[in-house]
């Protein structure tokens, strides 16, 4: 707050009794010395140093210096009361100061408002484009057996997304984006003058993409900023789709180096299989083992001995019965017998059966010496030559059948006791060679494990089990993302510039009063 003072004809600050108390030190100086032409500026008056009168003489440099220490002291107290004056700060004086300032404040305001806006004139507005993702990390189960091993923990899925999530804003992923949609060749990603497109496209898309992963959930969302709502999404595509190739490629080359590895190892497998195999083969040729199906030869054969022997032993008894039968002192044992053990018996016994009933019968008509039984009586004496012959032949047969039964079993009970002899020496060998055929299964059953798992690996190489599917897909924002719209921005900048003259005016002010101070003072002390 100003008031006028009819006689500096200059503002005076008013401080709540600052300007009486300044007045009234005036008043009670005495009559300062004009040292200018202005004679309508009132001197100021400063304060007379005091003379001390003493009854004894001070010397001259005694009093100068006293007079000096003086002044020194009647400086501080009036810069220091010079200063808190100043910052006596009321309502009325700041109102007076922003008074003062109006012009400052209106014209920053409306400069702060068309800087706000012309924001969006000359800065190229940034277009966000958005997409979700579900990164689930347990793949497809194409195969029961896969060679990627699968961990239910949580935690250990939570990594297994946040490693994704890293793979993402990765150079393998952003490096094929910026090849597919030549990016390197597009201003606002490489500068005409740049010396290294590719590697400068590379850096500024890597700025402009992120991908975050909700808390507590597997959904990532990949957002992509460009100068061009359709550039966004095409760029936010293009990063899923290059992201996707590259965990089919990491999949596939993982699969690829385990075929590799298998594979190499296969050669190495097949020469220690070959070589068990061979062992086994050597051995049974040295120690002269054979086998039929797994079985040893000597084995086999000693069983066969052993059923031979059995069924040579029942033929002997057999043979011993029918014999003895034969033999028997009983003629009609004998009889019986043979016609049990020959059709000629039983067809010789039919007809003399026949024939003696009919001479029996004919004997009773006719008597004796009929001629008809004359007749059949040679008839009947020749069938029972017949039936001895044949009794002596079925006798015969049946002596050399006994024989040669005998014969039989006493070659087979030779053979057997060779046989025993062999498969006892058989046996001891044959612990070292179930040891050698062990062995060999052992390598062969690695070795067709290998060959498997091999194929099974190259095939996997073939498939893409990545699960990665599409929640949100990206669509071209309508409005951009920055800078806000001009009405905002104009706002914004008219406060800025409101504040700002504010500030200014205050300053203003401030450095108005600082300077009047300082000259009254000045002129006080002259």
């Amino acid at each position: 707050m100003y008031e006028a003072n009819s006689r500096l004809k200059k503002p005076v600050v008013s401080t709540r009794g600052w300007i009486d108390r300044v007045h009234h030190r005036a008043d009670a100086l005495p009559e300062p010395v004009s040292h200018g032409p202005r004679s309508d500026v009132p001197a100021l008056h400063v304060p007379a140093p005091h003379m001390y009168e003493t009854d004894t003489v001070v010397p001259a440099l005694e009093q100068d210096g006293a007079r000096a220490a003086r002044s020194d002291a009647n400086s501080d107290a009036e810069t220091y009361s010079r200063l808190q004056q100043l910052f006596q700060i009321d309502l009325f004086r700041v109102l007076n100061w922003l008074r003062g300032g109006a012009l400052w404040i209106v014209a920053l305001a409306i400069l702060g408002a068309v800087a706000g806006y012309s924001v969006t004139i000359f800065v190229k507005p940034r277009f966000i484009a958005g997409i979700d993702i579900l990164l689930d990390p347990a793949n497809l189960r194409v195969v029961s057996n896969d060679i990627f091993s699968e961990n239910m923990q949580r935690d250990t899925k939570l990594l297994d997304v946040d490693s994704k999530l890293r793979v993402i804003t990765s150079g393998n992923v952003l490096g094929r984006v910026v090849q597919d949609l030549r990016l390197y060749a597009d201003p606002e990603f490489a500068g005409a003058s740049s010396k290294d497109p590719a590697n400068d496209a590379l850096t500024t898309l890597a700025k402009r993409v992120v991908a975050r992963r909700d808390e507590r959930s597997f959904i990532v969302n990949v957002a992509v900023w460009s100068n061009n709502p359709s550039k966004s999404v095409d760029i936010t595509n293009a990063v899923v789709t290059s992201f996707q190739e590259e965990l089919a490629k990491a999949e596939s080359e993982g699969a690829g180096r385990a075929a590799s590895a298998l594979i190499a190892r296969l050669d190495d497998l097949k020469v220690e299989v070959t070589k068990a195999e061979s062992n086994v083969e050597q051995f049974k040729r040295e120690r002269g083992l054979q086998s039929v199906s797994g079985e040893l030869t000597s084995t086999l054969m000693s069983q066969q001995t052993n059923t031979q022997l059995i069924e040579a032993r029942a033929r002997l008894i057999q043979a011993e019965t029918r014999y003895n039968e034969l033999v028997a002192t009983d003629p009609r044992n004998q009889i019986n017998a043979a016609s049990l053990q020959s059709e000629t018996m039983t067809m010789l016994r039919t007809q003399y059966s026949t024939l003696k009933q009919r001479m029996t019968s004919q004997s009773a008509v006719l008597g004796p010496n009929h001629p008809v039984i004359l007749t059949l009586t040679p008839q009947v004496k020749a069938l029972e030559d017949q039936i001895n012959a044949e009794t002596g032949r079925i006798v015969q047969a049946a002596k050399t059948e006994l024989d040669q039964a005998r014969t039989a079993l006493k070659l087979l009970n030779s053979q057997a006791n060779q046989m025993a002899s062999s498969v006892f020496d058989d046996s001891a060998s044959q612990i070292q060679l179930r040891e050698l055929e062990r062995e060999a299964r052992a390598k062969a059953a690695v070795y067709e494990a290998f060959m498997a798992r091999a194929g099974e690996a190259a095939q996997r190489q073939q498939i893409d089990a990545t699960n990665v599917r599409i929640v949100t897909p990206a669509v071209a924002p309508a409005n951009r993302s920055f800078p806000p719209r001009g009405y905002l921005l104009a706002a914004a900048g008219g406060m800025a510039g409101l504040f700002l003259g504010l500030f200014v005016a205050v300053a203003l002010g401030l450095w108005r009063d600082y300077r009047y101070l300082s000259e009254f003072g000045d002129e006080a002390h002259a």
